[in-house]
């Protein structure tokens, strides 16, 4: 995934032809595909922040075991 800023160029979409313009969406298409990963389990939106039963740890997403998550009212 490339960081650079566009220009003025780049970002006049009614003048770029039709080749153009697919082009630009292909390669937003990949970019935004390439982190699906890494974010799976979170949520940009609703009452979650990450998707429940899961846990963002320092190395990624860990499955939150039910029988041993204190904040589970079922747990025992």
């Amino acid at each position: 995934m490339s960081e650079r800023f566009l220009s003025e160029e780049d970002l006049d979409l009614v003048n770029l032809s039709w080749e153009e313009l697919l082009a630009w969406w292909s390669l937003w298409l990949h970019q935004a595909q390439s982190t699906n990963e890494l974010d799976e389990h979170l949520y940009s939106h609703g009452v979650f922040d990450i998707e429940p039963g899961w846990r963002q740890t320092p190395s990624g997403f860990t499955r939150v075991d039910a029988a041993c998550d204190p904040s589970n009212p079922t747990a025992d």
